[in-house]
């Protein structure tokens, strides 16, 4: 597949200086690897650093690898190191996954160090382990703490680079979408679409995490049980917690059958350390906030996957399937809401009415028995010209615009936000529409389809 998106990293490192050093952080499959070696071709050499090996014999591979560099049988990697740092001065030496060397030889970070402040080379380190790599490179306390000159956090695609790939691959714009809510925008699950002839998204997604070898299954289970290590039970709970919407602070403790004092350090983790989940709160009003996974792909398998593995390891195979294709559906309206939300917030979704704030809305009224709380997809405002904007998504084709404005235009009732003075606008989003409407009640109504969606995005490309 060719190289696509990171146009602010390449720029990055074509205004570096002759001596650097730069840490590449992100998470497995995301790309960093590639990265660097489609900017550097040429100039570097690269080390990748296993966890299964011992020194010795990680020595020995680097040597078979890069027989034309002529490189030492040594013992140790501080006498590799050494040798490369001084024999191989205009080469950008890039260590692979260094995080590694905790498992193989912890004390050579402090090797590490010393050599980098000796030769100064030409240096990149790249490590996938968020919360590892933060105290290896971040934490003041570290040997390494200030040696590095940058730090890249490499990040997912966004949607508009995943839906110019599916573009190119000659795939529709809807199974973008599908494909984005599920795999999110890890280029190496993109990679996999070359390799498919006739390309069955609901298939693709069954083979990859549901039928035997379901090989995406054990990548996601193995990557998180690596990321948190002996407690790794207690953040799959929480994160299944989250996941099945009981996703307030009492709600977690209530579903671990713990107090909310003995949960806050992993939602404190795993929010910060770990970058797995974020809190939410309504953009107008109560401070009781929710929290949220980011991360898509280990959100569709919490909720799709990881609560049937139970079926899966008694090999009911065929009743998991039957239930992620129930669900799946529903897993996608929700994903298409919090796509609508990040276009709306990047621009890329562009409306006649300035927005300086741009969130979801949920909250309590005193409504009939039975009704008293309501949600809004999504809410703009503006508190300069005290404009704001109600959202609705509809993952449905034949959309009627009308009868969705005027359910919409009922909620908006309930929010409370300089209700004598403010200008109201509605806009619908729908993979497509029966019918349009440009006003209700007064209010400008926008109405976007999936069409309407993916022209805004590629011309903007």
């Amino acid at each position: 597949m060719k190289f696509y998106n990171r146009e602010k990293e390449i720029e990055m490192f074509g205004k570096i200086h002759k001596d650097f050093r730069i840490a590449v952080v992100g998470r497995r499959r995301i790309g960093k690897t590639r990265l660097v070696e489609h900017f550097f071709k040429g100039e570097n050499v690269t080390f990748f650093v296993s966890a299964e090996k011992a020194e010795k014999e990680i020595i020995s591979d680097w040597a078979r690898e890069h027989k034309e560099l002529h490189l030492p049988s040594v013992d140790t990697f501080k006498e590799f190191f050494e040798f490369v740092f001084f024999h191989l001065k205009e080469k950008v030496i890039f260590i692979d996954e260094i995080q590694n060397f905790l498992k193989v030889n912890k004390s050579f970070i402090y090797d590490l160090q010393r050599l980098i402040d000796k030769y100064k080379p030409k240096l990149i380190v790249s490590g996938s382990l968020i919360s590892v790599m933060k105290k290896i490179i971040e934490n003041y306390k570290s040997p390494l703490y200030g040696r590095f000159d940058f730090i890249i956090n490499l990040k997912e695609l966004d949607f508009r680079t995943a839906s110019l790939i599916f573009k190119d691959f000659n795939l529709d714009f809807e199974k973008a979408i599908i494909f984005y809510s599920v795999f999110g925008g890890i280029p190496k699950y993109y990679e996999l679409l070359e390799k498919v002839d006739r390309f069955d998204l609901e298939n693709f997604i069954l083979e990859s995490f549901v039928r035997y070898p379901m090989p995406l299954n054990e990548e996601v289970k193995t990557m998180l049980k690596e990321e948190f290590g002996k407690e790794h039970k207690t953040f799959f709970s929480i994160l299944s917690s989250i996941s099945q919407g009981k996703n307030r602070h009492s709600e977690i403790a209530g579903y671990l059958g713990r107090k909310e004092t003995e949960i806050t350090k992993y939602l404190s983790l795993l929010k910060e350390d770990f970058e797995l989940i974020r809190r939410e709160l309504p953009i107008i009003g109560s401070k009781r906030g929710v929290y949220d996974i980011k991360n898509n792909i280990v959100r569709f398998w919490f909720e799709n996957i990881w609560r049937n593995n139970e079926l899966l390891e008694t090999g009911q195979e065929k009743r998991v399937v039957e239930l992620v294709k129930k669900d799946i559906d529903k897993y996608i309206s929700h994903g298409f809401e919090r796509l609508i939300l990040n276009l709306v917030s990047s621009g890329d979704i562009n409306l006649s009415v300035t927005l300086s704030e741009i969130g979801r809305q949920w909250g309590n009224f005193a409504g009939e028995k039975g009704k008293n709380s309501y949600e809004i997809d999504l809410v703009g405002l503006n508190e300069k010209t005290r404009e704001i904007l109600f959202g609705e998504c509809k993952w449905q084709d034949k959309v009627n615009a009308l009868e969705i404005a005027k359910a919409l235009n009922e909620k908006t009732k309930y929010v409370d936000w300089n209700n004598e003075s403010r200008k109201e606008y509605l806009a619908i989003f729908a993979k497509s529409f029966s019918k349009r409407a440009k006003e209700f009640e007064g209010k400008k109504v926008y109405c976007f389809d999936l069409k309407d969606i993916e022209k805004l995005l590629h011309k903007k490309i």
